[in-house]
């Protein structure tokens, strides 16, 4: 998978998750679980594709901004 790919699975599972802690317990502890696999992924093609982030919160935010179209990547 590409950054790009990484970083919209990752944003669609923090609004899934944020969503569904409404609807189901279990429901939103698999998303958890999804995400935090999901946020591994982002931090290692963060870290191939040479973007510096300073932690687990800026990683997070650079996927929004390459979500939400105000960071383009190579």
């Amino acid at each position: 998978m590409n950054l790009e790919t990484i970083a919209r699975a990752y944003v669609t599972s923090v609004e899934l998750e944020d969503r569904s802690r409404q609807e189901s317990g279990l429901l939103a502890e698999d998303l958890a679980l999804l995400r935090a696999d999901l946020h591994a992924l982002l931090l290692d093609a963060l870290r191939q594709a040479h973007i510096a982030f300073s932690d687990r919160s800026d990683a997070a935010k650079i996927a929004f901004d390459i979500v939400e179209g105000r960071r383009r990547i190579a």
